[in-house]
């Protein structure tokens, strides 16, 4: 299915970190299923490294850019590709020569053969790391509900949440059992039975506060997701209930 320019331009906003949680969200959704928006991110990590290069980019978006894609493995990667292809451009620039130099420049070939063997291992080294398939970092989604709100103490029958081994982070909607109040902040533990893990929420909104958990850090076993309510004066109250959850 081609592409239409809304797409394009939301792709470009995406990279330059121009859009709200809601909407990388969405778009990391599709990039996930749609193998022509997948490859349109390709061409435009490239393009956009080049307008970096050049210029280009100002402002802002030279501000978000660098911040963002450049400082990410495959940014430092394409910059890399990028300066090695410059380098040997640059050493490949025709000249106009005689007889005389030709002959010259022959003799002198063990002078230069060493350097150019190394810019072709960083030429090779950079195509390596290019070419290797880029996928976008798969996560787990899940709402989860307070155990004050949905359930009695004696009800043991939690959501089950089967994490892959090749997901990164899972991803956890918390519903509040009351509408947040405003400028009121939240702070988020969790609990694996055997120690505590202070979280920062990757996102709020009236009704619900997100947290993002790295996959390696949530192994199989029974969860439970403790949150703080942190009013504008700065005093602390625990939410009533826990989130609670199994994973496997």
């Amino acid at each position: 299915m081609a592409l239409n320019d809304h797409d394009q331009a939301r792709i470009r906003e995406y990279l330059l970190d121009k859009l709200s949680d809601d909407e990388r969200e969405k778009i990391e959704e599709r990039l996930m299923v749609e193998d022509a928006l997948f490859e349109e991110l390709e061409i435009l990590k490239g393009e956009l490294v080049e307008e970096y290069r050049e210029g280009e980019l100002t402002g802002s978006d030279r501000e978000s850019f660098e911040k963002g894609f450049l400082s990410s493995q495959d940014g430092r990667q394409r910059q890399l590709f990028a300066v090695a292809i410059d380098t040997l451009e640059r050493h490949r620039q025709p000249q106009r020569v005689g007889f005389l130099e030709r002959v010259s420049a022959f003799f002198r070939k063990p002078e230069w053969a060493i350097p150019s063997v190394a810019l072709a291992a960083v030429i090779i080294a950079a195509l390596i790391w290019i070419l290797i398939p880029q996928q976008p970092a798969r996560y787990i989604a899940v709402t989860l509900s307070s155990s004050a709100a949905t359930r009695s103490t004696d009800d043991v029958s939690y959501p089950t949440i089967p994490i892959p081994a090749d997901a990164s982070e899972l991803r956890v909607s918390l519903a509040l059992p009351q509408p947040a109040t405003p400028n009121t902040r939240y702070r988020i533990v969790l609990d694996d039975r055997h120690e505590l893990t202070s979280l920062k929420p990757s996102g709020q909104d009236a009704n619900s506060v997100s947290v993002v958990i790295p996959a390696q850090q949530v192994r199989p076993g029974l969860y439970a997701l403790v949150v703080y309510e942190i009013k504008a004066d700065g005093t602390e109250r625990q939410i009533p209930g826990s989130y609670k959850f199994i994973t496997q």
